[in-house]
């Protein structure tokens, strides 16, 4: 058995009470490294306020930067709600680089109170984190927590997100695309869903639970580590908000070559507990630094938290656990 430990300092981003973009929650981060700087796109929540004649707390996409991962500086509102399929709120953003562009992934918000047919992901590109070139809706129908894989394929760009989050039984699904502009086809995503079973990662244990996806998968020698929430007794008033972690095959990665059996971590702590929504972690983001894996994780959906673990440690888990 593994389990992550807690970074002493958590949390490592809180909010921030002179900034009202960020007055509420500060959560969900995904940190990306580039030289010698770790970026960090995080959801804010802001203090209750009139949009659309609604009253509700605002979430738009954070920036930061740190160099030693853990203390970030210079934060400022990166991701702001520009269209009607993103008026309520633009959400919990995964970040990765192919060529010289970032690409952000986010849950878009069209209905307050929120629909199902209004939770949709999209997609915000830029190559310095200052400005936002492109704006993109990709799903045309529920889905969430979107993650593009840092390198091709079998020739392919490939994606992971989760479907139906809001229309349980959900599905963390595999999507392959020829060109990064099908991604934002709803050509495609119509073909694409008449096979969606075939797109399943098997990591569901009943329909009475919920996973979703967590971090962007990282490339090891072993297959792609992929760090994902599973939610057990999701749809009772007992959900139980837990970390696991799977290995997909590098070449197919709807293959599952292991996973973990027991949770890497579950609600204990004060910042876990305590919150906006409490008995929350909720893994956004991975780093692989120096043999050891960094999970970026929300708290109570108030904050973000780090946890780490030695990879040889999880790796062993992995490899034998069917």
């Amino acid at each position: 058995m593994v389990t992550l430990k807690r970074f002493p300092e958590n949390p490592i981003l809180s909010p921030v009470n002179t900034h009202e973009w960020e007055q509420e929650a500060t959560f969900n981060g995904c940190p990306i490294i580039d030289g010698n700087t770790c970026h960090m796109v995080y959801r804010a929540q802001s203090y209750p306020q009139q949009i659309g004649g609604k009253t509700l707390e605002l979430s738009t996409i954070g920036h930061a930067i740190s160099r030693d991962r853990v203390t970030f500086t210079k934060r400022k509102q990166l991701i702001v709600p520009e269209h009607d399929w993103e008026k309520f709120g633009c959400e919990d953003p995964r970040v990765t680089k192919i060529g010289d562009t970032y690409y952000i992934f986010y849950t878009a918000l069209a209905d307050w109170p929120p629909t199902p047919t209004g939770i949709t992901v999209a997609l915000a590109t830029t190559k310095n984190f200052i400005s936002i070139d492109h704006k993109y809706r990709i799903t045309p129908f529920n889905a969430k927590a979107m993650a593009l894989f840092p390198e091709r394929i079998n020739g392919k760009y490939c994606a992971l997100l989760t479907i139906n989050p809001d229309k349980p039984p959900s599905s963390m699904c595999v999507a392959y695309f020829e060109k990064l502009s099908d991604m934002w086809d709803a050509i495609y995503w119509k073909r694409w869903r008449r096979s969606v079973s075939t797109h399943t990662i098997p990591l569901l244990r009943t329909t009475h639970d919920h996973v979703e996806v967590g971090a962007p998968p990282i490339q090891t020698k072993y297959g792609w580590l992929f760090i994902y929430c599973y939610i057990k007794s999701y749809l009772t008033s007992h959900k139980f908000f837990t970390i696991e972690a799977a290995l997909l095959d590098n070449n197919e990665p709807t293959k599952v070559i292991g996973r973990t059996q027991e949770p890497l971590l579950y609600p204990e702590t004060d910042y876990e507990v305590q919150g906006k929504i409490p008995n929350i972690v909720f893994p956004s983001g991975a780093l692989i630094v120096n043999n050891n894996l960094g999970v970026y994780y929300g708290g109570a959906d108030t904050r973000i938290c780090l946890a780490t673990c030695p990879l040889d440690a999880l790796y062993r888990v992995l490899l034998h656990s069917n």
